[in-house]
């Protein structure tokens, strides 16, 4: 069985000690254990959670993770603390913490909804004058989205376009070979029609007759016409 190594990284200078799940095999989840059981034990990754079955746990070494501090230092924050909840996210984005990075910085907004470093970090824009998301500025634009690119209507329709008119290629040159199979299957069926109506021929007649001398055609006799049954006089009419 193949197993994934799953590893939180730390801000250099803070102490991070993680708890890791030795697995068989080599393999190793790193996070925070939230759950432990005789068969399973779930480890929280910050992005979610990942179980393994004890059968393959070798050894587990319990510490404190990053999450586990982002956890408790979040816990003591006051919620109209914009700095201290900019301190939290900035070591946070920098720990590789995205989603608990995210959440600070939405905390940030929601103290102050024009602070430029917290709506930067959380992909916003700047648009008359207003805090946007990058979506929201781009439809402002008049711009349209295909296939997760942004572009103006008229690209969007040249690229529509085109894919059309390659299709309907693609449509025309398949119905021309189709055609043309379906010409050559004929062909094969005359071709077979006409050798084993020959065949038959040969196996009627066998050699042709030669009439005259020297070179000439060769004639075959035509065969003989079905003559009626009469049961007062043999044959019946035209049989001689």
């Amino acid at each position: 069985m193949r197993i994934l190594t799953i590893v939180v990284a730390s801000l250099a200078g803070v102490p991070a000690i993680a708890d890791d799940v030795h697995l068989r095999g080599g393999g190793q989840i790193t996070g925070q254990i939230v759950e432990q059981t005789e068969k399973e034990v779930v480890v929280d990754i910050g992005g979610g959670t990942i179980s393994a079955p004890m059968s393959s746990v070798v050894s587990i070494s319990k510490g404190t993770s990053p999450l586990q501090e982002y956890r408790d230092r979040a816990a003591t924050l006051a919620p109209d603390d914009a700095e201290a909840w900019r301190e939290l996210a900035r070591w946070a984005t920098d720990d590789a913490l995205a989603s608990q990075a995210e959440e600070a910085w939405q905390a940030v907004l929601t103290i102050l909804p024009d602070d430029e470093e917290a709506n930067r970090a959380l992909g916003r824009v700047l648009l008359d004058g207003r805090w946007v998301t990058e979506e929201e500025s781009y439809r402002a634009r008049g711009y349209v989205e295909l296939d997760g690119e942004w572009m103006t209507p008229a690209e969007r329709q040249a690229i529509l376009a085109d894919r059309q008119a390659r299709a309907d290629a693609d449509r025309q040159a398949n119905e021309v070979r189709i055609r043309e199979i379906e010409a050559e299957q004929r062909a094969d069926e005359e071709r077979e029609a006409q050798e084993a109506a020959a065949a038959d021929d040969w196996a009627y007649y066998g050699t042709p007759t030669y009439w005259g001398w020297g070179t000439g055609p060769a004639y075959w006799p035509a065969r003989p016409r079905a003559t009626p049954y009469s049961p007062a006089g043999g044959v019946g009419r035209g049989g001689r």
